[in-house]
């Protein structure tokens, strides 16, 4: 017998529809695209089993994490670990290890914190990376692009290059500001200034982009970047239930390390591979930065020079590949002309949402 779940890989932030069994003394699982393979059950955990589903990780792939619903059949449950977190959910898990992380900074453990972000980060409540979030403030003179029809291809390019992010929460604004940028925020937002269209000339380019902030979304980059930024001391702070002070610091402050950088090129790499857009596009976007490598603009300062990154874009570009437009010859007018004319409307907010 067999059941669906949905799968994450550990390399891409995207849940995968699977079908799972047993076969081979292990757990079955096949992937729409045709990936078939085997796990052992002693390489998996068995992290929690509440409202209806329980969850499965791997001990020794990172984010890698299997969903089934409850009642799991019979057969697949003879293949799944016994033990586990199997009475937290999701926030319960992530209060846990916030708290742990509690501890460990009462316990002498700050050197250790200090030197890894990245963990204080994964267990970093969404609420409390949203509040984090209110220091950083927009350009004063920001303005939102309010035309609708623009709105709903910005909207419509984000579905196609990864179709669960806006039910998880992510949103995407466009605004009106002069700069090639484009930036993941706080609380799983992003924003697009309406000055990268001239550089990098289509949708199809701008999918590249775009697939690249999601996985600094994904993948927690944005948390991560604030905790390396503002100290522990802060962080404490936050843990404690302390305020803080607003609209003290820049958006583009945040700087990602290189290495979290090639991770969300990886992840826009595969989000375009599965929605069948060219990634070569994207390649032609890189070339053209790179005719004014010094003159970056702000979201690539902390990334590889712009020749490796589009190669990378290339390499990926398979020959047998149906691919097709990012949008539409309608939807992408109505994009790229979403902050021309009429229907701009200025950001009142003085946060970084």
């Amino acid at each position: 017998m067999t059941q669906t779940g949905r799968w994450f890989d550990g390399t891409v932030a995207t849940a995968q529809d699977v079908t799972v069994g047993a076969a081979g003394g292990g757990l079955s699982i096949v992937s729409a695209d045709g990936r078939r393979f085997v796990v052992a059950p002693t390489e998996l955990v068995r992290l929690s089993a509440a409202g209806g589903r329980m969850r499965i990780g791997h001990r020794s792939i990172e984010g890698w994490r299997l969903d089934l619903d409850l009642p799991v059949d019979p057969a697949v449950g003879t293949h799944l670990p016994k033990r586990g977190f199997s009475g937290a959910t999701g926030t319960g898990r992530r209060a846990m290890a916030a708290a742990i992380v509690v501890t460990a900074i009462g316990t002498a453990a700050l050197g250790l914190l200090v030197a890894a972000p990245g963990l204080v980060a994964r267990h970093m409540p969404m609420a409390w990376e949203q509040k984090i979030g209110e220091i950083y403030a927009l350009p004063a003179d920001a303005v939102a692009c309010a035309d609708p029809a623009g709105k709903e291809a910005l909207e419509k390019l984000v579905d196609r290059i990864d179709p669960t992010a806006r039910r998880d929460g992510l949103t995407i604004q466009l605004l009106d500001v002069g700069e090639a940028n484009a930036a993941a925020l706080p609380g799983r937002k992003m924003i697009v200034f309406n000055g990268l269209f001239e550089k990098v000339g289509n949708p199809d380019a701008l999918a590249g982009i775009i697939a690249h902030e999601i996985a600094h979304v994904r993948r927690r980059h944005v948390a991560t970047a604030m905790v390396r930024e503002l100290g522990l001391g802060t962080v404490v702070t936050l843990f404690g239930g302390g305020a803080l002070a607003s609209g003290g610091r820049s958006l583009l402050s945040l700087n990602f390390t290189r290495g979290a950088e090639a991770e969300a090129d990886r992840d826009a790499i595969a989000m375009l591979r599965r929605a069948n857009i060219d990634p070569r596009e994207t390649r032609r976007a890189f070339d053209r930065f790179r005719t004014a490598e010094m003159d970056l603009p702000a979201w690539a300062s902390s990334h590889p020079p712009s020749a490796e990154r589009g190669a990378r874009f290339a390499a990926s570009h398979d020959p047998g590949a149906a691919y097709r437009p990012a949008l539409d010859a309608a939807a992408g007018t109505a994009l790229f002309a979403a902050c021309q004319g009429k229907g701009r409307t200025p950001d009142k907010r003085k946060t970084r949402n």
